[in-house]
Order: C-alpha cells, then structure tokens, then sequence
C-alpha cells in the first residue's frame, strides 16, 4: 500500500500569503549577505517509504503478504462506522488525476490515504467545490471507476479495487462489537516501488509534482530498492538499469556520467553541484533514489549542461508522504569480494523527538567504509562516507526545515593501457619495450624539467607543438591541397635523424644494423625533427602478450574531500500554495600526483540560493486548471588551483617487462618524471606549475513556468528565464611557460597576473504538450532552449572564454510516447530526439569550441518497457540508439600513433618483424592537425552508439529470489580518428538473495560470461591511442542485519 499524509489546510487568505512570503524573503535576503552571488536549481525530494509502521517491506516486487496485526494500526470496528457521517467539509477539489484529487480530498479533511499504486493510473476525478461529508465526497470522487473505499480509525481512507477485499470485517460484522474486536489488514498487496515508475512522482524535472507518465521528457527513476537488488555501487553502474547512461573513464575514475553521449550535470537533492571531474567515486548505496533526466534542464533549474542530469537523493528521516518513522531503526551491511572488495556500512534513524515541543520530526544517518584494490593492478579504492539529514515541521511558523550534510573523503589512483593498437584489442597482442635514451641523468629515480630538455632536446624555439616529447605532426594532403584520410597517408620508409645519430654513436643499440641500414627518412613534425628521446630500444622491443590486469598510464595518487551541505525551509501544507527556500554547499577538496606528469590540486566551493513559489490559480471554469511556479537564483562558485599537464609518460612504461612492479605499476626512472605536488623547484631538479589559478562567478537568474490542464486530458508547460553571469579569473604570476625558450634555455616564469573579467548571460524558454489518449497513451512534444555555461571540468574559465563570452546556448527538441496498462504492471516510454549546442561556429575561438559542454549535436531515439506479469516477476528492456556529431566540425590536435603518422615496421632480410612502426614514438606522445570540416571525422566516438539492456528480478517466495541484468554495447571506436574499434560487447550478470525481516544475504555474480572487453577515455584527445580494460567474471557478497 502507499500512505500519504497530509495535514489541515489553513485558509489562504492574502495576510497569510503575505505573510509566508515576507518570512522567506527575510531568510533569502539575509542568506544573500553570506555570499557575492548565488545560482539555480529546484528540489527533489522523493524518498521511497510507503507506511509509517513499523514494518518494512525488503521485498523489491510485488508480493502479496499476510501482516501482522502489531505491523499495522488496528482498524476500529466497522470501517465506514467509523466516522462520524454528519460531518461536513467545505471541499475544493479541483479536476484532473484522480491520484491527485484524492490527496485534495485528504488534505482537506485531515486524513490519511493508502493506496494501490498502479490502481489510480489512467482514472479521472470531477470537481468538487461544496460542502460534503467526507463519504459523499469519496463517493462522488470514485463514481465511474471500479474503485472502492474504506475509512479507518476516523484518520485514514483506503481507497482499492473493488474486486479485492483489503478490509476483512470477520466472520460476523452484524454482531456487537466490543473493544477487543478489531479488524486487521490481510493479504495486502504491498508494492514498494515495483515496477519501479508506478506511483514515482518527480518535482525535479520542471519543478511540479508530477508522476512520470505525465511528464514530458525522458525520466529514469531508480529507487533504493533497485538500489539494492541489483548491487548499484557506483555512477557507471547505472548504465545496467538507465538507458541512455554511460560512463567512459578517466584514467579509471569514474566521477560525472554522460547522458545521450555528452557531460551531464549531477543534481543533489534538486540542486546542481559542482562537475566531478575523476577524483572520487560516487556512493549509489547512500542514496534514497535516483533521478535522470535527458536534455537541458528546465527553466527553473537555471544553466546547466547539455546532456541533462542525475538527481540524487539522499537517504533521509521523512518520506515523500510526509511520515516520520515512530520508532528507531537501521541497518548493517557487510559487502566482500573479489579484488579484496571489502565495504562497511550502516544506517540509522527515527523520530527527532521533539513531541515535548509539539513538533514532529525525524533524522537519518548514513555512513560507509570501503578499503579494497581493484581489477587494475596497483588501484586501491578507499573511501569513508558520513552523511546526515533531519527534518521538523513547524520549524519556523508554518515552514518545516530540512538540513543535511554529505562528508565524503576518497583515495585511490588511475590507470590505463597504454600503446593500444587494434592487434592489442584482438588477440592481446602488445608492443614491449623500454625507452632508447635515458632521461633520468643525475639518476636520482625521477626525470626533471631541465633533465628531459638536456637530454632530448627540440630543435628551434619550443612551442605547443614541439616539445622534448611531444611533438605535433601536420595532416597530409593530395597535390590539390585536399586533406588525406588516414588511410591514405603516405608510408615513408627509414628513421629519424635523430634516431639515426644516436645508433651511430652507440651501436651497441643496434647491434644487428638493420635499424641503420633503414637509413634517414620516416615522417617530419611541423618542428623540423623528433626528438631522440621518442624511440623505444631496439633490443627491448617485441610484441608481447599482455595481463590485461597491469595499466602503464599510471596516476598514482588521486584524493579528494567532498562536503555538501543543505538547509531548506518549505512550506507545502497547501499543494496549491508552496513556498520553499534553498540553501545549498558544496564544497571539492582535489589533490592528484601523477608522474606522467600531471599534477593538479583543487579546492572548488559553490554556495547557493534559491527561493521557489508555486500557487494553483483559483476561480478559473471547470475546464481549466493553471499551476504556476517563479523561482530566483543566486549562485557564486570559487575555483582554485594548480597543475601541470605533461602525461609524456603514458605511453613509456612497458606494462610486459619482466622486472614490472605493481607498487609503482610499472614505472622505472626513466619513466617517472618529477611531480610538481612533490617538488616544483625548477633549479633542484623540479617540475614546475604550469598553471596557477582563481576563478569565481556569479549567477543570478529568475523563471516562470505555467502548468496548465485543459479539459483534463491536455497539458501544456510552458516557461521562460533570464540568467545573468559575472566571472573573473586570474591567472597568477610564478606560473611557468613551458611553451617559450629553447632546449638550451628552456621556459620562463610569468612575472605578472593575466586577468579576464567581463558579464555574460542569455535567455531559456521551454514549451511541452502532452495529450492523454485512449488506451492509456500519453504522446508529448517538448522544445527548448537554455544558456549553459562554458566552463572546464575542474570548475574553472579560461581567459579567452570570459573575453569572448562564457554563457553559451543548447536546443532540444523531444517528441515521445508514455503509456501504461494493467493497472500499472506495463508501461512504456519511448522517444525521439535531438539536443546540442546552438551558439558556436568555426570563427569561435577553439576554447569556445571545445568547452565541456561540447559543441556536439546528438540525434537519436530510445524505448524502454517494463512488465511484472507476476506478482513476483519484473521483466524491464531498453534500447536505444543514437549519433552524436560535432556541430561544427571543427578540427584540432588529437594524439596518434607512429603507424598512423606513415612510419613503417623494420624488417630483417627474412621478413621478420625487427622494429614496429609504433616504437618509433612511444617514448612520447605523437600529435596531428585534424583540419576543419573533414566529413570522415565529425562523430563523436567512445559511446556505444546502439545499447541495450535487460533486467530481471524473479522471487520464488517470500525469501528466495533471483536478479539478472544483461547489457548489450555496440562497438565503438576508442577516438575520434577510429585508430582502433573497440568491439562489441554484451555482458550479463547474475545475482541470487535471501530476504527475511532482518536479514539479507545476497550474492552477485557479475559477467559471468567472462566476456573480455574495452572501455574508452573519456575526451577524444587521447582516446585513440589508451583506453581502459574492464574487469571479467567477479563475485561478490552482501550481508545485511537490520533492526
């Protein structure tokens, strides 16, 4: 059953109004002394409890169960007896959902409501606007439907098919009845959250309370049951349950996800945080549910990213009905397994006890310890998680306040396969070997700035393009001046000059000579020469087969510090009266030490504010209904850092060798650089910061947006906004220009500040129309457009950006279908679109162009079903498929491969392989000019344009049941030059659990096909050339003890 509470309504007289409106106003003013400015976004609060007795439906399907009688409030005597008839309501109910004009009905009269989900899909209710008893009410409410109702304890309605009997009246209800004859919930069809969309509302969306089959967009809800059942631990999990979801990596981190192929924003609570860049792994298992949306958001969310967003909601001590619990409870929970998965957590919460204080209320406390390696070699994945919320009515007058905060601390490290060819990907082979020349000259186990410049040194002034390793190639063209593709390239036979030189001094190198009898010749950078420090030695070199296990691209050290924090004040006694105030934190403590090198630390921190109204127009004919809601922003966001960017050794370790040590994955002296969080003093054999930065902006927006129901099968949403935007950045002096100089002098440091400060801001508009139609059928059509902002994804803004404009503009258009049958057990939602920016052309600068939120367009469509044929079976199946291409079609410099360049293998007089082409270069990091506007290159590759998934959750009793989930990726090529397709792949993993009221065993059994397959980088810049291997056939084991 589902329980929805509610309480009087006061009368909304415009002093009251006035009033709430003046109390929030106060609040909001003095919350915008605490900061310069403030930005956008809008709450959700879903949690899944659906009773407020004590018992706790762990059961993730729907399973008729017999309750106890202590379980559930005892029924007084008869059920419509109870009540006195002669009572009288002035009602006000309005027109529309039937779910919805109960509520009304309850709120009205004080009552509680329990119901079946899925019984009240698809039904409609009159108005009512006279004086009623509560049972003329219902009755006139249920005319026409096969509903039923029952009152309770003078305090709750039970509203039910009529075929089912949910109240059992005993074998004689004619007798007389004495105190001790009580009537008891039997056999009820308990549903929590199963399926998983039936009975789902989201406010996050467009900011209505809305169930999500009458919400015109793209929306996946996950509860904390699916959660749970399905073993959900971190943001590349959802892609087994969400379409549309999927998460490359960055260097094996997961942090943001991409939704419909491109970044998302990531939502707490229905306020936006800051962009996880990849230094901690987010925590499914402390979340009350799950939302994603595709597409820019609405426009009362303020600016955001293209993609969309995920909406997670915290666990928490009220539900979504407005119950807290009447006695204390929790959990324990012990996760064990493969990769010395070891996890820790627990839960606890209850009534805040504030009744001495005539104030109702409830806390939830969370918390997690997880120290385990990894399928990757060298990778531990530690994390400690506390997180609290509580929440009590009549905190400040009529307003409830709602205050949490989520601490989360995080140490692990990155790794990915480097030297990645196509032969690698299909048969493991593996190109070994060490680097020819060592960098590593006073031999003190790690190479300096001026040690790599000495002993690799670029010939003229050091530029973006040459560097002592990395250098940039240009791209080829025909006699016509018409670029080659790739396949085209002219293969130039022999070696560098420098290659060349050196085996002439050392032959010993060489000692066969085939190397030189090649002679001078191979490819030319836009430099003149490659640098001698870019060949592999010819005596370590061979092809090798690799332990998918070992990653050579090595960061070593990445932590991270995440707290977020909230503190609301709502008033929503009166569904059509709300007020609400958000005060939100969110704060990214970030340190990486990478030896590649790329070193970087971070402290981000965004403070927000926002105040949204929502008020139901009154006096309007029958026919008509308009919600509407205005919402104002205040958002102020500070980055700071430093970095240095090099990863020249991603490419140098030989993840093969024979001496390979997992404590440093691989890396030997010559191939450690100096790290700059160790040491950046440039004269002691240091690396330098290349980067030292501020930046903070501001964002102020306000917008509209009405709801409005004709005839009660028509809905039209429409809104608008306007965001303004102040932003300023500093690049600070001490910073190093790696970019200047010569190999004889190299580099400078920036004596003054760089500073960029200009206002930006742009407009968005939303229009949707959706239709209920015979059959259960709801088709609807959005339009939208919405500024975004271009930021990087650490937080911060380029110079170049604030001069030329740093707020940008996405489109998306949305057409789809959402229908549900059988009472709720079938549903369908299917869609097309097609989203991107609209604002960028090739005469942008590339910055501009190239910002996180890319200048893509993404084109496709998407169905997902889901059916429980069974009381104890769930079927659900999506597939998608979608292209995503870079609009413009600009080009830019994408890191390659020797092969791909036009150098060609050594060979001996046998024809046996001495010297593939890719060693040429794998001591460094090989660039090439992609030109605008070639048509060959315009996708966007990495995401698996066609996938599909399956989940099945089958219980064989009240104890015993089975998952399966099966995900089904179309190959892909690893970058945008396709070097290297990385094949399909269809995984399928297995799950089997006990349930009892207090304990849970559960193990899962992930691919247990053992299937071997990739998964890209995310960015294209490195794509073609390293991608990550994914973990084969795995078990894990959940124990979990709730009291």
């Amino acid at each position: 059953m589902k329980l929805y509470c509610s309480r009087n309504t006061p009368h909304k007289t415009r002093k009251y109004r006035f009033i709430h409106i003046a109390i929030v106003a106060v609040i909001l003013f003095f919350n915008s002394l605490v900061f310069s400015a403030n930005g956008a976004t809008e709450t959700n609060r879903a949690t899944t409890l659906f009773s407020t007795t004590p018992f706790t439906s762990k059961t993730f399907l729907t399973v008729n169960e017999t309750l106890k009688s202590e379980e559930i409030n005892h029924i007084s005597k008869t059920s419509r007896d109870s009540v006195n008839s002669n009572t009288h309501v002035n009602f006000n109910i309005h027109a529309g959902n039937l779910s919805d004009a109960l509520r009304e009905l309850c709120q009205q009269a004080s009552l509680q409501l329990l119901y079946e989900p899925g019984a009240l899909i698809n039904k409609h209710a009159v108005q009512i606007k006279e004086k009623l008893t509560v049972e003329a009410a219902l009755t006139k409410l249920l005319s026409g439907t096969d509903m039923d109702f029952h009152l309770i304890n003078g305090k709750s309605v039970a509203i039910s098919s009529k075929p089912k009997t949910i109240v059992s009246l005993g074998p004689n209800p004619s007798q007389e009845e004495t105190e001790s004859d009580v009537t008891v919930l039997t056999d009820v069809d308990v549903t929590g959250q199963s399926p998983w969309w039936v009975g789902s509302n989201t406010s996050s969306v467009f900011g209505f309370t809305k169930p999500l089959l009458d919400t015109p967009r793209s929306v996946s809800h996950v509860s904390s049951d699916a959660i749970d059942v399905f073993s959900l631990s971190a943001v590349e999990d959802l892609l087994r349950v969400v379409p549309g979801v999927f998460t490359t990596t960055r260097f094996g981190v997961q942090g943001s996800v991409d939704i419909r192929s491109v970044p998302a924003d990531t939502y707490f609570r229905g306020m936006r945080r800051l962009t996880l860049q990849g230094h901690g792994r987010s925590v499914l298992a402390a979340m009350d549910s799950i939302e994603v949306v595709g597409g820019p958001a609405s426009p009362l969310h303020g600016m955001g990213k293209i993609g969309g967003y995920v909406n997670f909601v915290p666990k928490s001590g009220r539900s979504k009905t407005g119950q807290y619990f009447n006695e204390a409870h929790g959990f324990a929970q012990l996760v064990a397994g493969q990769y010395n998965r070891r996890e820790l957590s627990f839960g606890f919460g209850g009534p805040a006890g504030l009744e001495s204080f005539g104030k109702d209320g409830g806390y939830y406390v969370y918390g997690l310890l997880e120290d385990s390696d990894s399928y990757t070699a060298a990778i531990p994945v530690k994390q400690k998680v506390f997180q609290a919320a509580t929440s009590i009515d009549d905190m400040v007058g009529p307003f409830r306040f709602e205050t949490g905060i989520n601490f989360q601390e995080s140490r692990t490290s990155g790794a990915l396969i480097g030297r990645l060819t196509q032969a690698l990907v299909d048969r493991g082979n593996y190109i070994g070997g060490s680097p020819l020349v060592n960098l590593d000259l006073n031999g003190n186990g790690s190479i300096g700035y001026l040690e790599m410049q000495t002993a690799s040194p670029v010939k003229g002034n050091l530029t973006t393009s040459n560097q002592p390793l990395n250098q940039v190639f240009n791209w080829p063209t025909d006699p016509q001046g018409k670029p080659l593709t790739i396949d085209q390239f002219p293969k130039i036979a022999g070696i560098p000059q420098t290659f060349y030189d050196y085996l002439q001094v050392n032959p010993e190198a060489d000692p066969t000579g085939v190397l030189r009898a090649q002679g001078v010749g191979a490819p030319i950078p836009v430099s003149g020469s490659v640098p001698v420090g870019m060949a592999l030695d010819p005596r370590t070199v061979g092809i090798n087969s690799l332990n998918p296990r070992r990653g050579a691209a090595y960061e070593k050290d990445v932590k991270a510090r995440f707290t977020t924090a909230f503190a609301d004040l709502v008033y929503d006694e009166d569904p059509d009266f709300t007020l609400k105030n958000q005060l939100f934190y969110d704060d990214m403590d970030q340190y990486k030490n990478s030896n590649q090198p790329f070193s970087q630390v971070q402290d981000v921190y965004v403070i927000e504010d926002k105040f949204t109204l929502t008020n139901r127009t009154e006096n309007l004919p029958s026919w008509l209904s308009v919600n509407q809601a205005m919402s104002i922003n205040l958002r102020n966001t500070v980055s700071k850092g430093t970095r240095i960017v090099g990863d020249y050794g991603n490419h140098r370790t030989d993840a093969t060798a024979v001496d390979w040590n997992p404590a440093t994955a691989g890396m030997t002296a010559n191939t450690t650089f100096a790290s700059s969080n160790e040491n950046s003093d440039i004269t002691n054999d240091g690396m330098p910061w290349g980067s030292i930065y501020r930046t903070e902006f501001s964002e102020f927006g306000a917008g509209f947006l009405l709801d409005i129901d004709v005839f009660s099968d028509t809905n039209i949403l429409a809104g608008a906004r306007h965001d303004r935007s102040k932003a300023k950045n500093t690049n600070y002096a001490g910073r190093y220009f790696y970019n200047t100089g010569t190999a004889a002098n190299p580099g400078a440091y920036a004596l003054m500040d760089d500073v960029a400060e200009a206002w930006d801001g742009g407009s968005s508009w939303s229009v949707s129309v959706s239709q209920q139609l015979p059959y259960g059928l709801h088709p609807y059509a959005t339009v939208s457009q919405a500024t975004i902002l271009l930021d990087n994804n650490n937080n911060s803004l380029l110079n170049d950006v604030i001069n030329a404009g740093h707020v940008g503009t996405a489109t998306l258009k949305e057409a789809g279908v959402k229908g549900s049958w059988l009472e709720g057990r079938l549903s369908l939602a299917s869609t097309v679109y097609e989203q991107g920016r609209a604002d960028v052309s090739q005469t942008d600068i590339p910055n501009v162009i190239n910002a996180y939120a890319t200048a893509t367009t993404t084109r496709g469509w998407q169905t997902e079903i889901k059916w429980v044929p069974r009381k104890n079976l769930l079927l659900s199946l999506y597939a998608l498929n979608q292209t995503t291409k870079y609009l413009p079609n600009a080009g830019g410099i994408i890191q390659l491969d020797a092969r791909a360049l036009g150098f060609t293998d050594v060979l001996d007089a046998e024809g046996n392989l001495i010297y593939p082409a890719e060693a040429f270069l794998y001591g460094g990091r090989a660039n090439i000019m992609l030109p605008n506007d070639l048509p060959e290159y315009e996708r966007k590759q990495g995401n698996p344009e066609t996938q599909m998934g399956v989940t099945v959750i089958y219980q064989f009793d009240k104890h015993w049941g089975v998952t399966l989930k099966g995900n089904y990726l179309s190959s892909t090529c690893a970058g945008r030059l396709c070097l290297v397709e990385l094949p399909a792949s269809t995984v399928v993993d297995l799950g089997l659990f006990w349930s009892s009221p207090a304990v849970d065993f559960k193990l899962d059994i992930a691919n247990v096909g053992d299937k071997h397959y990739f998964r890209a980088r995310t960015g294209e810049v490195l794509g073609d050339v390293i991608a990550q291997a994914m973990p084969g056939r795995r078990a894990q084991f959940t124990a979990t003890y709730r009291f």
